[in-house]
């Protein structure tokens, strides 16, 4: 007679939180809404950038 095979168990309890925290989905989600707003916004972002460049290089940091 065969054995019955059980279905592999879904991890519960800190496991589960575990693969929750450490699965990819959420950071590469985070990361693309953060690249359409930053091309959304580039021409801001450039001259806040080039702003803060100017900035530090006539404070004398440099």
């Amino acid at each position: 007679m065969h054995e019955s095979v059980r279905p592999a168990d879904r991890p519960r309890g800190a496991r589960a939180l575990r693969a929750l925290l450490t699965d990819p989905v959420l950071p590469v989600a985070a990361l693309g809404v953060a690249v359409v707003a930053a091309v959304l916004h580039a021409p801001v972002l450039t001259w806040a950038v080039t702003g803060g460049l100017a900035g530090y290089s006539l404070s004398g940091s440099v």
